[in-house]
């Protein structure tokens, strides 16, 4: 890393890792997940221990996001992370001011070390050596022994500690392959409530995986990419006729065409596509079309192309000259553009390998990749020892691809056991994931009760404004924009989405408005008398809910909660500036917010203390 004239070490994203922060947010984390489970409970302080040992040997994690006036670039972070228990979906939107500025996280659960990372900081590969060395290091202090190896000697042989960026040492002009554009068949299905996440494990014998793609003549990759193809010409399409192409996203590890031990980002996408024109095709009419399009994309040519096409656009003057906030809007397009021609993502991480004197501990090894509104199902694929494992995110409340998909395979001569997180169903639930799913009927009695308090409300402040009536009929609005804002949380309630943020914009934006209006009007005063205390107190009621319906992340809405209890005294100082003069509903929504905030910190215990912490670094 180079220093700042503060002495700070920073380096620049490389040339992939650069789109990650500008389209990153909780709708499309770009996070994945690679774990190991191993054949004894995990002790999470020898786990904290071996994280602590761990990170200093690997630069490329000990980082934290910067915003510079053109680029972000990553800066060394002097903290230390802290491992959690697994308490939420895999995959998940990683704020950094929740996790001591870093971009990646450790969890575990039962017998699983779970390594998460934003992929701005590394790819595949980089995350399964960083997890390898913290797995040898937790075997090492567990065991008692003294470890005779370096950490960096203790990864793979085929990658060092180094971060650079191997996309521009590695560009030269060729003909450049730009990205398509053109919409792809994308997937549609019944969304799970919340932010719950279907996790579909299929396991299966490496051996018999590739006597099928033999009988084909083909790879694993161009197997497994040909049956998902399939599957979704089965199951969705049935066999018609589509206007659009299915479009399967493969990732591609650069290191096996160049020379490059990175431990950044190293990898390109290639686009493989099938456009069903509404004849009975076969699986090998479909797998010979497959094959002949990963022939023709992956070669180090069409690789050289890409790379040609990603680094050029970086380098250009005019490009560079840019300030962040209009590349922002620029990549944010231009990405979601390009993201329209994908029906769904299949990685294949490729075989993983331990140290033998760490074989016999180590039972298997998972790849989850994080889903996207516009791919909300993916696919992950990762092998150790003789067994491949198969898995599938998903947001969806039906599992009719997956089903489809492993069921092709044991057609072919390839048994599958499966395993899921228990969502949407318990089906083939094996213990190995927390279980966070909502009580479908209890979610519908406290809506009902928040409904309940919503007309309640609306009733006081309907007789609030008759009592107090000096010609303006503030409470029709307030009534209204309540109204809204329950159909939000009813509708949201049955879709993916983060009610917490949606909330406090709701608020903000609501207490703004309250105030327009009222100036619009001639002021009256009515907006700091009434609106926004009844706003405050809405608000209070919502986070509540939210809090008892999703008890097990209650975490994700404790920010949101202490952001109210800051707005709540905002009208404490319109009354100390003398604007409020009728101060009864200010004083009782920030008492009643106060208390609220008091009695989940007292009933939240040390996971209240714990989270501050994490916020606060206090």
């Amino acid at each position: 890393m180079k220093r700042s004239p503060q002495g700070e070490r920073w380096r620049r994203l490389d040339n992939t890792a650069k789109i990650f922060p500008v389209i990153a947010s909780k709708s499309l984390s770009s996070v994945f997940r690679i774990s190991a489970t191993l054949k004894e409970e995990i002790d999470p302080g020898t786990l904290q221990t071996a994280l602590e040992e761990v990170l200093p040997e690997f630069e490329g994690f000990s980082v934290r996001l910067g915003r510079g006036f053109f680029w972000y670039y990553f800066e060394h972070n002097k903290r230390m992370p802290v491992i959690e228990r697994e308490t939420t979906y895999p995959c998940k939107y990683i704020d950094p001011r929740s996790s001591h500025q870093f971009l990646f996280r450790v969890s575990y659960y039962d017998r699983r070390i779970n390594l998460e990372v934003f992929h701005a900081v590394t790819d595949g590969l980089g995350a399964v050596n960083f997890l390898k060395a913290l797995v040898y290091r937790y075997l090492d202090l567990k065991k008692g022994w003294k470890s005779e190896h370096n950490f960096s000697q203790k990864i793979s042989p085929d990658i060092s500690m180094n971060v650079e960026d191997s996309y521009v040492r590695n560009y030269k002009k060729t003909e450049k392959r730009k990205y398509s554009s053109k919409s792809a068949y994308h997937i549609k299905g019944e969304p799970l409530p919340l932010d719950e996440e279907n996790i579909l494990h299929g396991y299966m014998g490496l051996k018999e995986l590739k006597e099928a793609g033999k009988r084909y003549n083909v790879s694993i990759t161009k197997f497994l990419t040909a049956a998902l193809i399939w599957s979704i010409y089965e199951e969705f399409l049935e066999k018609k006729a589509s206007h659009a192409p299915i479009g399967i996203s493969i990732p591609i590890n650069l290191r096996t065409f160049f020379d490059s031990k990175t431990m950044a980002n190293f990898f390109a996408v290639t686009l493989i596509e099938y456009l069903s024109d509404g004849k009975d095709h076969t699986f090998p009419e479909i797998l010979k079309t497959v094959s002949s399009q990963m022939d023709h994309n992956i070669t180090k040519e069409r690789m050289e192309e890409v790379i040609s096409y990603n680094v050029s656009n970086e380098k250009k003057w005019y490009l560079r000259v840019v300030p962040l906030f209009v590349k922002w809007g620029a990549i944010n397009y231009v990405f979601r553009k390009n993201d329209k021609a994908y029906t769904m993502t299949l990685s294949n991480i490729g075989p993983i390998d331990v140290l033998e004197e760490y074989r016999e501990d180590v039972e298997r090894f998972h790849m989850l990749i994080g889903v996207s509104n516009r791919q909300p199902v993916k696919c992950a694929v990762c092998s150790y020892g003789g067994e491949v494992v198969v898995t599938f995110t998903s947001v969806f409340q039906d599992t009719r691809l997956q089903d489809r998909f492993f069921a092709f395979l044991q057609s072919e001569g390839v048994p599958v056991k499966t395993e899921s997180n228990g969502v949407p169903e318990k089906r083939d639930d094996k213990g190995m994931y927390p279980q966070i799913r909502y009580d479908q009927e209890k979610m519908k009695q406290i809506a009902n009760v928040f409904y309940g308090l919503m007309i309640f409300m609306s009733f006081i402040l309907g007789i609030i404004n008759y009592a107090t009536y000096s010609g303006s009929m503030w409470s029709v609005i307030a009534i209204g924009l309540m109204a809204y804002a329950v159909i939000t949380v009813r509708y949201s309630l049955l879709h993916h989405s983060n009610l917490g943020a949606k909330l406090l914009m709701q608020t903000a934006a609501a207490e703004a408005l309250w105030v327009a209006i009222d100036y619009s009007n001639g002021y009256s005063g009515w907006s700091v008398n009434y609106g926004i205390p009844s706003t405050i107190l809405f608000a209070d009621l919502s986070v509540v809910f939210l809090i008892l319906v999703n008890r097990m992340n209650w975490q994700s809405y404790f920010m949101y909660q202490i952001a109210i209890t800051v707005f709540s005294f905002i009208p404490l100082i319109f009354w100390a500036a003398g604007l409020i003069t009728r101060p009864p509903l200010t004083i009782v929504a920030v008492t009643l917010t106060v208390i609220l905030l008091a009695v989940t910190i007292l009933l939240g215990d040390r996971s209240v203390k714990n989270e501050l912490k994490r916020r606060f670094h206090i």
